[in-house]
């Protein structure tokens, strides 16, 4: 322990002689930080201005109107700071409630672990054993997935599954339990264990579980058995809880512009990404991982159960995966690091512990962009490189999150240049020149062009998969670019539509009047007045 607390000295002497180059280097986030920052604590409120400029800093490149930041070291807080404002313009302090989004995995994942602990779950027997109507579309690998499956995300319940049961905003009682039991019509996309594939949609199978186990709703077994033993103020896991404490909107970006979300809470998305609460509130969650599972002489868990939430137990797509945290090394320093971050459409949040030299840091914003998700989890990630005596690192703006909202915009108004052009020609002044068409060319250029109109539509009903998603939830993460999509994907089908249309009345008419022929120009087969031979 001496020589921890050495080194934490050390450590801290180096930060502060880079705060000069530092603060140099961040000029523009310090200033936004004298305009936004809220102080929490007057009396540590000049001895981390580099952390604080860093973080401004970050919230100034993602545009994010406010956030929270909680700094621990040797097992307490020792600094606190809120910025900007929230979605109703009020100041953002460490006790504003903020939703966690995938930080409600590790509070899921204690929870199961204390009924484990208690007896009641066998975290190597199949679900089915707590909860028989369980299934997936392949009954025999339901019977093969167990309560350890579910925690480390090997359950082979595809990542495409949250899609199809999650962010229904449910509030109605048994909400968590009927999104599980929608799992059945869920294909497995490989056996049990034998890969890793994140799955919010598993987790709500174990809150599920610890409902039935308990006999309680899920939220009320997290206020009576975690949040308030924690002395958790404003947490949130309930309808009730989001109400009283009078969340916020998040932002959503729109072509580049924080834009308020007001959306309603989700009850049946608890397990997984609707647990909130203040910066204050997740600082006292850290505070018992790091000391074994107590704080203030309550314990939550055993040192040993903890011990093993954050161990590694399989191969992530970032790091290491254990019971509810991802599990890795710091960049920059080595340092063993536990970890989650979370998102809701709005909001972000993330918690990253060192638990080798008892630091973390807790960073929880209200905006948030899919396609930016590693610059928003720059501000968690750079304040722990700081107290490690690191160089904090940041992401470049990814090019594709600029141009594919303007992108699917300009293609969708290219579109309808194309389903309006027909009728652009008919104006005065605009009368195209005809030429003579067989109706085997008509057939021909019609079919090209309906057929070219529906794959666009099709090619761009498939591009959120790419990215994780369906065009659904495209329109409740990206909003700019759900709404460009759906508007392509309308167009090009009312394109295909017009265009067969067109070519039925041009063959109807020259069936019917043989000394007439149609014209056919730009964008397929826009019909133009028919002129007399």
């Amino acid at each position: 322990m001496a020589a921890l607390a050495g080194a934490a000295k050390a450590q801290g002497r180096q930060r502060r002689a880079r705060l000069g180059l530092l603060t140099r280097s961040v000029l523009v986030g310090a200033v936004v930080v004298a305009g936004l920052a809220t102080p929490a604590a007057a009396a540590d409120a000049g001895d981390w201005s580099e952390v604080d400029a860093f973080v401004g800093g970050r919230l100034h490149a993602t545009g994010t109107p406010g956030a929270a930041l909680v700094v621990i070291e040797d097992g307490r807080v020792v600094h606190e700071r809120g910025f900007g404002e929230d979605g109703r313009g009020r100041a953002v302090t460490p006790d504003t409630p903020f939703l966690w989004g995938s930080v409600s995995k590790p509070v899921t994942g204690l929870a199961v672990m204390q009924q484990a602990e208690a007896g009641r779950v066998d975290l190597d027997a199949p679900v089915r054993t707590y909860l028989p109507w369980f299934r997936l579309a392949d009954p025999e690998v339901s019977d093969r997935i167990t309560v350890r499956h579910l925690l480390t995300h090997t359950s082979g319940i595809p990542a495409s599954a949250s899609g199809e049961i999650g962010d229904r905003y449910d509030n109605a009682p048994g909400a968590l339990a009927d999104a599980a039991r929608d799992l059945a019509r869920i294909e497995p996309e490989g056996r049990p264990g034998s890969s890793f594939a994140y799955s919010s949609a598993g987790y709500a199978v174990l809150g599920a579980l610890v409902e039935e186990v308990s006999g309680r709703p899920f939220g009320t077994y997290l206020h009576e058995k975690i949040l308030d033993p924690l002395g958790m103020e404003h947490a949130v896991a309930t309808e009730r809880d989001f109400a009283r404490e009078r969340v916020a909107p998040g932002h959503r970006s729109v072509f580049g512009t924080p834009v308020p979300f007001d959306a309603p809470y989700d009850t049946s998305g608890v397990p997984y990404g609707h647990v909130g609460g203040s910066a204050r509130d997740l600082a006292r969650l850290a505070l018992a991982e790091l000391e074994g599972g107590t704080l203030h002489g309550r314990r939550l868990l055993s040192a040993k159960g903890i011990a093993e939430t954050q161990r590694g137990h399989v191969d992530s797509s970032a790091d290491r995966y254990g019971l509810g945290w991802s599990v890795g090394t710091l960049k920059g320093t080595g340092e063993r690091m536990v970890w989650h971050d979370g998102a809701l459409p709005g909001h972000q949040a993330m918690v990253v512990m060192l638990p080798d030299s008892d630091r973390a840091a807790i960073v929880l914003q209200n905006a948030y962009h899919q396609l930016r998700a590693k610059e928003f989890a720059d501000a968690a990630f750079g304040t722990a490189q700081l107290l490690s005596g690191a160089e904090p690192r940041t992401t470049p703006v990814d090019p594709l999150a600029v141009a594919l909202p303007w992108a699917t915009a300009a293609l969708a108004g290219a579109l309808l240049l194309c389903v309006a052009a027909p009728a652009l020609r008919r104006l005065p002044g605009r009368r195209a020149a005809v030429r003579a068409r067989s109706r085997r060319r008509i057939a021909v250029t019609t079919t090209a062009s309906v057929a070219a109109a529906l794959g666009i539509a099709a090619l761009l009903w498939w591009l959120p998969s790419t990215l994780g998603g369906t065009l659904p939830m495209t329109l409740l993460w990206m909003p700019d670019v759900g709404w460009g999509l759906a508007a392509a994907i309308a167009l090009a089908l009312l394109l295909a539509v017009e265009r067969t249309v067109l070519a039925a009345v041009d063959l109807r008419r020259r069936a019917s009047r043989p000394e007439v022929d149609a014209g056919v120009i730009a964008c397929g087969t826009g019909l133009v007045s028919p002129a007399p031979r």
